[in-house]
């Protein structure tokens, strides 16, 4: 039978090999759970280290020590349990119990007294066996085979501890001797057995936890991308417009909760504006990106692209830089009384006017995209503006690189994309219809980049009002008068 010193060193080896694969556990899953247990141990194991030197002249003070670090083990197991259920303890819920076992043992006269304190430590550590066995059980309705055994051994221990108080007040009271249940060689083959049965439950635990927490943090950030989505929708026009002489239309689908595409249009009364921009890259970032660009062209609005711009960039130009990005733009304005068109296109080149016989007049680009062009950015004849003039039933589609991707993602299938967007319907090709077909196309589609179309038509201009026949029958009395 070995004796207590030598179980002391053999629970001490153990705990050293056990701490060494909480503290792995704890580095692989960065669990609170891992870490409340790797705590534990190591205070456990302070404590036992210090039960070693009882019967040396360290002993008076070494046990009220090692009593104080043991129950403080104890409440840092129940912080782990607690840690299941995102739950902590206040820094009370350490200092009372230490402070009161620790007090109560020097009142116990450690130096003459080997089991001084034993009461007080017996009674803390089923207290706070009791609440971690608790706790497990109602952590929720589904207790898993992991779960199970830790609560098992909080259980096995609270009882213990409870039959120890029972059997030491007993003895104390004369009515039974002390029996080798309150032996400290069995506290410690208990402990050591208990301490086995955490280890196998840890890793599934500790795994459960990183899992769950990662769950919560997914779930944040898709909230937080979904609320982001949502504004950059409010950002941009979610209804057609139509105003005198011409209809506009436009819809975007973002590969991602967030588009590095975006679009834009407002009727000035004498001009309509009209901005497709593509931020390089995709998600957040860009999409940030894209609403300083289309919020600094509102500002910077003149009645004329090439002066709109690059007042424009003198604003953004340097975040770009910073950002190490760049935007293709598409930047127009439609005169409503003449139907001229005035277009300053920087790298983005992916824009047609369909006429009304059908032929097709793409708008190349003439300026490198934002960005890439700081030098011009601050002088306005940096820049180049084309015009076009678009005459009733005349169309223009403006789309992003991504609708090529639609088809075979070359130059060519622009083509493809305008025939797409303008396959007669039943009730003839409004700017409506043929967004929604590029629409359904890309959300039926595998996307790998933003999809953006913005379609115009001119309609005829509004007949001015006419005099009323109550009007003219006025005029014609004022007449014969």
């Amino acid at each position: 039978m070995l004796d207590d010193f030598s179980l002391r060193v053999i629970f001490a080896l153990n705990a050293v090999t056990l701490l060494a694969l909480f503290t792995s556990s704890f580095h692989r899953t960065r669990s609170r759970y891992s870490l409340g247990w790797t705590a534990a141990l190591a205070f456990l194991l302070a404590g036992s280290a210090l039960f070693l030197l009882i019967g040396t002249s360290a002993q008076a003070w070494a046990i009220p020590v090692g009593n104080a670090l043991t129950v403080v083990g104890l409440v840092w197991a129940w912080w782990a349990v607690r840690s299941l259920k995102a739950r902590s303890l206040r820094w009370w819920h350490f200092a009372v119990p230490a402070v009161v076992v620790g007090i109560v043992t020097v009142l116990d006269d450690p130096a003459a007294n080997d089991l001084a304190g034993f009461l007080a430590v017996a009674a803390v550590s089923a207290v706070v066996m009791g609440l971690a066995a608790r706790d497990l059980f109602l952590l929720d309705g589904r207790i898993s085979r992991s779960r199970r055994s830790l609560l098992t051994a909080a259980t096995v221990l609270s009882i213990y501890y409870g039959l120890q108080v029972v059997v030491h007040l007993a003895a104390l009271g004369g009515v039974m001797a002390p029996a080798v249940l309150t032996s400290d060689a069995t506290t410690t083959v208990i402990t050591q057995l208990v301490l086995v049965v955490v280890s196998f439950s840890m890793a599934e635990l500790s795994h459960d936890e990183a899992a769950r927490r990662l769950r919560a943090k997914t779930s944040s950030i898709t909230r937080e991308l979904s609320e982001g989505a949502q504004v950059q929708r409010n950002l941009m026009p979610d209804r057609p417009l139509t105003g005198d002489g011409f209809s506009v239309a436009g819809v975007c689908v973002p590969s991602r909760t967030l588009s590095g595409d975006f679009f834009d249009w407002e009727d000035t009364g004498d001009h309509l504006v009209i901005t497709v921009g593509d931020v390089m890259g995709k998600g957040a970032g860009a999409a940030m990106l894209g609403a300083t660009v289309r919020a600094g062209l509102r500002l910077a609005r003149t009645d004329d692209p090439g002066t709109t711009v690059p007042r424009m960039m003198k604003a953004v130009g340097d975040d770009l830089a910073r950002n190490n990005s760049f935007v293709t733009l598409f930047h127009a304005h439609l005169d409503h009384g003449t139907g001229r068109l005035t277009v300053l296109d920087a790298g983005h080149g992916l824009a047609v006017v369909v006429r009304l016989d059908g032929s097709h007049e793409p708008i190349r680009s003439a300026n490198l995209p934002l960005g890439l062009n700081n030098l011009a950015a601050a002088d306005s004849t940096g820049w180049t503006t084309q015009t076009r003039s678009l005459e009733v039933g005349d169309k223009l589609l403006v789309f992003s690189d991504g609708v090529l991707d639609l088809f075979d993602g070359s130059l060519a299938s622009l083509d493809l994309a305008v025939d797409l967007a303008l396959a007669p319907p039943a009730t003839g090709t409004t700017s409506e219809s043929a967004v929604d077909r590029v629409r359904a196309l890309a959300e039926r589609a595998d996307r790998e980049d933003d999809v953006t179309v913005v379609t115009l038509d001119r309609l005829a201009p509004r007949p001015p009002d006419l005099p009323s026949v109550r009007t003219a029958e006025s005029l014609d009395d004022c007449a014969r008068a």
